[in-house]
């Protein structure tokens, strides 16, 4: 079997490099004085495109901040409170359907260590970091407890991100 020797393979590599660089200049000059692309060109642009699709991504990577996932956990909870207040009017299947999806939201959420918590009929504790936005008076109850949790407090590993917002029952 007849090789070359490797010294002769380099400048036979250049030349047929210089050769291929020499042909695409020529045929460029060729289409700035002819006034357009050559099929040659045409299919060059053709393949750019193709390589450009097969190599960029399917879909779109969007990142999602942490105040958007706040803002999100909130929501959820918002809709979880509607759908308790509209239960019983729902026919089953829809009922069923829209707690699902909010269990599904709500794992979601979870993935990031977001946590919702809602501080509703619980004894109320002055170390718990949450804003008293009215405190209404019933002689009956011994212990003050959260009537309403107007908004939850948002967990986020474990750290307040979002104050709760109550209303306090007291005597």
């Amino acid at each position: 079997m007849n090789t070359l020797p490797f010294n002769l393979l380099i400048p036979i590599a250049l030349l047929a490099i210089f050769a291929v660089l020499a042909v695409f200049l020529l045929r460029r000059s060729q289409n700035r004085t002819n006034g357009g692309p050559d099929r040659f060109d045409e299919l060059y642009m053709k393949l750019s495109q193709e390589i450009k699709f097969a190599v960029a991504p399917k879909s779109l990577q969007l990142s999602v901040s942490a105040n958007e996932l706040v803002d999100l956990a909130l929501e959820i909870w918002r809709m979880e409170q509607r759908l308790a207040k509209i239960a019983n009017t729902l026919p089953e299947n829809h009922r069923k359907g829209l707690e699902n999806s909010i269990l599904k939201l709500k794992k979601y959420i979870s993935n990031y260590d977001i946590e919702i918590v809602d501080y509703t009929d619980q004894k109320f504790n002055d170390g718990l970091n949450l804003d008293v936005l009215s405190v209404e008076k019933d002689p009956a109850v011994t212990t003050p407890t959260v009537k309403e949790t107007v908004e939850p407090t948002i967990l986020v590993k474990g750290q307040v991100v979002r104050k709760a917002k109550i209303i306090l029952l007291s005597n």
